[in-house]
């Protein structure tokens, strides 16, 4: 990988969890979908330069990894919290047809 190409991957890295502080998870996606191309292409041998700014790519991905569990959590409880809902209206109109 080029140190440019490197460098452009850094640049969606922190576009990408800047996206993500916005909410803005459409262009969160389309910036994943073009970092990750750049990132398939690192070489084995870096230099140490290039090394601490994978490095720094790695963490900023650590932090996305959390925040999309994060949010998938959220979803996931709105989802349940929802059905449980609709089975409790569901109930209560069951119970006034028995009358």
């Amino acid at each position: 990988m080029s140190n440019e190409s490197l460098a452009r991957a850094y640049e969606l890295t922190r576009t990408l969890v800047a996206a993500l502080d916005a909410g803005d998870f459409a262009f969160a996606a389309d910036l994943a979908e073009e970092r990750s191309p750049l990132l398939m292409s690192l070489q084995r041998d870096q230099t140490d330069e290039d090394l601490a700014t994978i490095r720094e790519i790695m963490a900023m991905n650590a932090s996305i990894v959390d925040r999309a569990s994060a949010a998938r959590d959220a979803v996931a409880a709105t989802h349940t919290n929802a059905r449980e809902r609709v089975s409790a209206a569901r109930q209560y109109l069951a119970a006034g047809q028995m009358r």
